[in-house]
């Protein structure tokens, strides 16, 4: 059917002239790329200085799930770690310090009350990060917590809590609260103060126009340069035959017993060695890769895609297989701050459904009611929901069903969760047997009023909506503005120089370099003298632990396993290890996994280390308090000894796949009064096994 023929002049459309059609052939297309196309300066913003809004949400709701889990996962050993019953009491560590000027709050607590409620404060703060409640505050103090805890024991410290304690500082320059936040909620609601259908439909500013836009920070370069020189100088550092020529690196430390998990104990003598070959492989070629991924300005969306994937791919096999602490969660975490718009337009078109959409009926004289729809109208990313007032309705919300019919309830309350963002994950739970009757009283008590009175829920329009920020507020968020850039300068700087004094591969360069300009004239005759590390740097970056030394499992991976083997004698004449409250186990080949979390794992490696002689004072406390933790009094512990036990793990081509070169040293000894320390004979002293 051809289209009608418009016969006015006023109804004729004039032909597009050649300069408003779109470009075509390769003069015009360069013209418009060079000419009309961004600038140089917009591409480079675009690039390494833009965060989408939606993408800061995201990663802070992952970052608070994150940090409620690790601190569920220290939990079980908060008192062994941290009490002045503990492995290393605050005395210890604040008189005779295993690394100068480190900072941490922990050590103004000691006692089982103090370290409670301080468990129970930073749970607290966490949920507070994952729902973004007072977000700002609740960054501020995370990263408070985080470096407090990470830097309290330093033997269990490791390259997991360095990337823990930069993602908690980097994220803590964002406004990780702009979106999907308590705090979003309560401000558009405060701002906007709906009483009509017509109103909740119009959608137009429910999010400021400030917020709409995206945040560009001097932050996005640092933390494309953080994440590049995660895995540069992982790979340039990983210069052993391991990895660069046997590629055998991977079942090396597959046969480390206190890293693994038991799962991969059972069962990695079934893996062939062209699979180790094959993951090793992957593991150097993907650390090799994704520096170009984050630094690409070309083909941006994508070569960051590939990067994210990498990275997700990598470090979930690496978390899930080794006990590695928040390692390899924490730079999955950190990976997500790279999705951009067209990711999350992407994301809605695919998950939008037409036949999801759904007329919400509501009570305007409610004030229970209005809160819900005003709230549903917040929570409706792909607006398929439409509000229609229906004065008197019993349930006070509801939905128009088939037939025009009005529907309440369960089924209602279904239909609409549907609708929302991620809703069908959830709206099974209205429509299940048991579920939905609990679910449908719940709605029965909020739809009668009981809550709204009960906590004073005001009609929308009692009060007027928030006035317009003032002058004066908004040239002090700007002033803020310039700080926090400011700030992230100053803590890019101090990044940079410790990355530059601690990494292998730049610290002998680093220091010769500034021996050469101590020797320039001009310095020499005004007295100054350059230093390699300057002592402001220095405190910015090791008082809480902002490191950057990247060389896991490098230059070669742990090839030797060990762990400490406590020969302790009970009162009652029994030989028990305090640790696993079993008689001692010397017979480490035979081990598939001990079966340690990170945090003993760390801890039994180190402690076996001439730097850390000072801890063992401290443990044999720990472990004459036995029968304090037991409650039982024939485990009260007279004396006993340490030993360091280790074996090489087997060769990359031994078909037994059987550890060998076993070796039983002893480090000390130890009864009710002191620690007497045993020097093992020339050539036999326990070497460090650092990943």
């Amino acid at each position: 059917m051809k289209p009608d023929v418009a016969e006015d002049e006023d109804d004729v459309v004039a032909a597009p002239n050649s300069d408003d059609r779109d470009p075509k052939g390769f003069g015009p297309w360069m013209r418009h790329l060079f000419l009309e196309g961004p600038t140089l300066g917009e591409i480079l913003r675009d690039a390494y200085l833009t965060f989408d809004r939606r993408t800061l949400g995201f990663t802070r709701i992952l970052f608070g799930f994150l940090l409620i889990t690790d601190l569920f996962r220290r939990t079980p050993d908060w008192m062994d770690m941290f009490a002045s019953t503990g492995v290393l009491p605050s005395t210890v560590s604040l008189s005779k310090p295993t690394q100068v000027g480190v900072f941490t709050i922990l050590h103004a607590f000691n006692t089982r009350p103090e370290l409670t409620a301080l468990w129970i404060a930073m749970l607290a703060t966490f949920t507070c990060v994952l729902v973004g409640y007072k977000t700002k505050v609740a960054q501020v103090l995370t990263v408070i917590w985080v470096s407090g805890v990470d830097s309290r024991v330093l033997l269990i410290e490791n390259g997991g809590y360095t990337v823990f304690n930069l993602l908690a500082l980097w994220t803590a320059f964002l406004p990780m609260g702009d979106r999907f936040s308590v705090d979003a909620w309560i401000e558009s609601m405060r701002r906007r103060r709906e009483t009509t259908a017509r109103a909740l439909n119009d959608r137009s500013d429910v999010i400021p126009r400030e917020k709409q836009g995206p945040h560009v920070s001097l932050l996005g370069l640092v933390l494309v340069v953080q994440i590049a020189a995660i895995y540069f100088f992982n790979v340039i550092h990983k210069w052993g035959p391991a990895w660069r020529r046997e590629f055998s690196a991977v079942h090396y430390v597959l046969y480390v017993d206190r890293m693994v998990t038991p799962i991969v104990g059972k069962y990695r003598d079934k893996l062939p060695f062209w699979g180790s070959f094959a993951m090793t492989k992957f593991v150097i070629g993907a650390e090799a890769i994704l520096p170009f991924c984050v630094l690409s300005p070309l083909a941006k969306r994508w070569a960051r895609l590939t990067g994210v994937a990498l990275i997700l791919l990598l470090h979930v096999g690496i978390g899930t297989v080794f006990v590695l602490g928040p390692f390899a969660w924490a730079l999955c975490v950190m990976a997500t701050l790279f999705f951009c718009k067209e990711d999350w337009e992407d994301a809605y078109s695919a998950m939008r459904r037409e036949h999801r959409a759904r007329t919400v009926l509501f009570d305007p004289t409610s004030a229970g009611a209005l809160l819900v729809a005003r709230s549903l109208a917040r929570l409706d990313g792909f607006e398929l929901l439409t509000f229609k007032e229906a004065p008197a309705l019993p349930t006070g919300i509801g939905v128009r069903g088939p037939g025009n019919a009005r529907r309440g309830g369960g089924f209602a309350w279904a239909q609409i969760v549907d609708a929302l963002p991620l809703g069908p994950l959830f709206a099974w739970l209205f429509r299940a047997p048991i579920v939905s009757s609990f679910l449908e009283i719940a709605i029965r008590i909020c739809e009668v009023g009981i809550v709204a009175r009960l906590f004073g829920i005001e009609h929308a329009a009692v009060r007027p909506a928030a006035p317009e920020p003032s002058r004066v507020s908004r040239g002090w968020q700007r002033t803020l503005a310039v700080l926090r850039e400011i700030g992230i300068a100053v803590m890019f700087i101090a990044a940079v120089n410790q990355g530059l004094v601690e990494l292998w591969s730049t610290r002998r360069r680093w220091y010769a370099f500034i021996a050469d300009v101590n020797e320039w004239s001009w310095l020499k005759d005004r007295g100054i003298r350059a230093s390699p590390q300057p002592e402001v740097m220095r405190a910015l970056t090791l008082k809480l632990r902002f490191l950057q030394g990247w060389f896991m499992f490098s230059p070669n991976p742990i090839m030797e396993d060990g762990t400490i083997v406590v020969d302790a004698i009970t009162v009652d004449g029994r030989h028990i290890d305090p640790f696993t409250r079993e008689p001692p186990d010397f017979d480490l080949p035979s081990v598939k996994s001990y079966g340690y979390n990170q945090i003993w794992s760390d801890y039994k490696n180190r402690i076996a280390q001439p730097q850390f002689q000072i801890a063992r004072e401290p443990l044999r406390r720990y472990l004459l308090r036995l029968h304090e933790r037991t409650g039982r009094p024939e485990d009260e512990i007279v004396s006993g000894d340490v030993y360091w036990v280790r074996d090489l793990n087997p060769p990359y081509e031994d078909p037994r796949r059987k550890s060998f070169g076993f070796t039983q040293i002893k480090l000390f000894s130890f009864d009710g009064e002191r620690v007497r320390s045993f020097v093992p004979p020339e050539g036999k002293a326990p070497g460090p096994i650092d990943e």
